[in-house]
């Protein structure tokens, strides 16, 4: 009996070893998720600063794929209603997650109800809004937002809906520098606060909370203005912008920003997206998705301290030296019109190629706009940039997913695991001894190996992955090289619009 006691407590003990690894393995795969899961919401934050927002929504996405924990899922789900909410016109899609939230997590039922409170006051649906706010205050009289409820309850009941006003032709604020210690500007005629001084050149730096400028102290913000274009000066980065320059001290450096007016910025914006010997409708197209774009940002940063940033995270703005007559000639043809879709100015997204086929926003990044739709284009196969191809080693691409935070070891394959209507592979299914999974490919293996797009094909080699791929980008909205063509073939800018943004309309602002 003893003997038989021995044994069966020996084959515990070795069920117990040999199920300790696994259960090791386990924990540790999930916390590498995690870690995945973590990266990206805060990447996210990154992407919404530069004006990203679709990759943003895709990091949230990954992040509540591949957690398994409840806090994380929660945290992704009110961080991309509140994306979607605030920058991207999606408050149907916002209102559904706090749906979810408040019937799938109780520990975040309070929170959900307040933002869907709000975004229904603010969206002007004030009798749901009500309802609504009036459920929160019945379950949470002592929330933590019970005073910002209140407010909101009192103006609902008494608001009137007032009419849009006009849009008037805006200045734009273009973030040159966020943190820099020192900026030298000049400048004919230059005015610090409307005051001429008797220099062409000012060196302005920070020093103990405040700003000096030739030595002398300001306060914070200060404007400098000239008679002609300003060249701004920052190590070895300088740049000449028209408008004026606006200094403010902020996180105990100089933040430097652009104040200049909207066409005036589109001088500059033009020709550094497209070349200006490009074909004349196809600038003007380029100046019309760029005008909606930056009039898009500035409505939707109204609280920022910026509208834009100067380079590709927004557009590219690489200042007067950039200007040339062709595009100018195209900004001014095309002065104050704008793509609207219901009424707003639509998020014109554009990448450089389409590999032949445009993206639809709703497979790729869950956002369904009208206008950001799959389609052939096959005008842009004949464009830059429309096919690529990447080979990388095994070892290289577990080294290349452990930078991103994934864990694999002993990769054996890449197999496509969801598709969009355009090809591009919106999921990948990675086959491992460890870490494997199914995961976005644009937050994973498109990060990891810097693949130009998804709209690739994956063959293996023996040791060897090869990615063979179309286009240039997301895919979303306008191709640059496919409009080239377009233009070269003859098209008007209205019909490159329309071809590249369907189910919208051009209007004239201002």
């Amino acid at each position: 009996m003893r003997g038989h006691f021995v044994k069966g407590y020996i084959f515990c003990l070795i069920c117990i070893f040999c199920l300790l690894p696994i259960t090791l393995w386990a924990e540790d795969d999930a916390l590498s998720s995690e870690r995945l899961a973590q990266w990206n919401i805060n990447y996210a934050s990154y992407l919404i600063d530069v004006g990203k927002y679709l990759e943003a929504l895709d990091a949230y996405n990954t992040a509540y794929e591949v957690t398994v924990y409840r806090k994380t899922k929660l945290k992704a789900l009110l961080y991309k209603a509140n994306l979607l909410s605030t920058f991207l016109d999606a408050e149907k899609e916002a209102l559904e997650i706090y749906d979810q939230v408040i019937k799938e997590y109780p520990e975040g039922e309070e929170i959900a109800l307040y933002r869907k409170g709000l975004l229904l006051f603010d969206m002007g649906r004030f009798e749901e809004a009500t309802k609504v706010l009036e459920v929160y205050v019945k379950k949470y009289p002592k929330g933590r937002f019970i005073f910002q409820v209140e407010v909101l309850l009192e103006k609902a009941k008494k608001a009137i809906v007032k009419p849009v006003p006009k849009v008037k032709r805006p200045k734009v604020r273009v973030l040159l520098h966020r943190r820099v210690k020192k900026v030298a500007i000049e400048g004919k005629g230059l005015l610090i606060d409307g005051n001429p001084i008797p220099k062409n050149a000012i060196s302005c730096y920070f020093k103990n909370g405040k700003i000096y400028i030739n030595g002398s102290e300001f306060s914070s913000p200060v404007t400098i203005s000239a008679k002609s274009p300003l060249k701004v000066i920052s190590g070895r980065n300088k740049k000449t912008v028209r408008g004026r320059i606006s200094l403010k001290v902020k996180d105990n450096n100089l933040m430097v920003t652009n104040i200049i007016d909207i066409e005036d910025y589109l001088l500059s914006v033009v020709p550094s997206e497209s070349y200006a010997s490009w074909p004349l409708e196809t600038l003007k197209a380029q100046a019309v998705a760029a005008r909606t774009y930056a009039i898009y940002q500035a409505l939707h940063r109204k609280n920022w301290e910026y509208d834009l940033v100067d380079n590709e995270g927004d557009q590219a703005y690489r200042g007067v030296e950039r200007e040339d007559p062709r595009s100018t000639k195209a900004v001014i043809e095309t002065e104050g019109l704008v793509l609207i879709e219901e009424k707003r100015p639509i998020l014109a997204m554009y990448t450089a190629n389409s590999g032949g086929y445009t993206a639809s926003a709703g497979s790729i990044f869950k956002l369904y706009k009208s206008y950001l739709i799959a389609h052939p284009d096959p005008a842009s196969l004949k464009g830059k940039m429309s096919h690529w191809k990447r080979a990388y080693t095994v070892k290289q691409v577990e080294r290349a997913l452990r930078g991103i935070g994934l864990k694999i070891r002993g990769l054996q394959d890449i197999l496509p695991a969801e598709k969009g209507p355009s090809g591009r592979i919106i999921k990948v299914r990675i086959v491992a001894k460890r870490g494997g999974g199914v995961f976005r490919t644009r937050t994973t293996l498109r990060r990891a190996l810097k693949l130009p797009e998804i709209l690739f094909s994956i063959h293996k080699s023996r040791d060897k992955f090869v990615f063979e791929g179309r286009g240039w980008g997301h895919g979303v909205g306008y191709s640059q090289w496919g409009a080239e063509e377009l233009g070269k073939a003859g098209k008007s800018f209205a019909e490159i619009l329309s071809f590249y943004y369907p189910n919208t309309r051009l209007k004239k602002l201002w």
